[in-house]
């Protein structure tokens, strides 16, 4: 019988959180020699931030529906409010 906590079918996947964990180390060692690496890393994320909101933008305004003004289709009849 295996133990509830038994990771061994998780396989491959600590390696991700490992990967960026060094990754975030190395940019942060970066950034206190290099100055100018933090201008240019928030440079980069603002300017993906608006890519990615002008993206968005224009996907939504292909989104607008519009609805004919004009006979009703044939259906079940709605009853009137009085």
């Amino acid at each position: 019988m295996r133990d509830q906590w038994d990771t061994s079918k998780i396989g491959g996947f600590w390696f991700a959180p490992a990967a960026f964990g060094v990754l975030l180390i190395v940019f942060g060692v970066l950034i206190l020699v290099v100055e100018w690496l933090l201008q240019f890393i928030v440079a980069a994320v603002l300017v993906c931030a608006g890519c990615s909101l002008l993206g968005l933008a224009w996907h939504l305004r292909g989104r607008a529906t519009y609805r004919r003004i004009g006979p009703r289709r044939p259906g079940p009849e709605k009853q009137d409010d009085v």
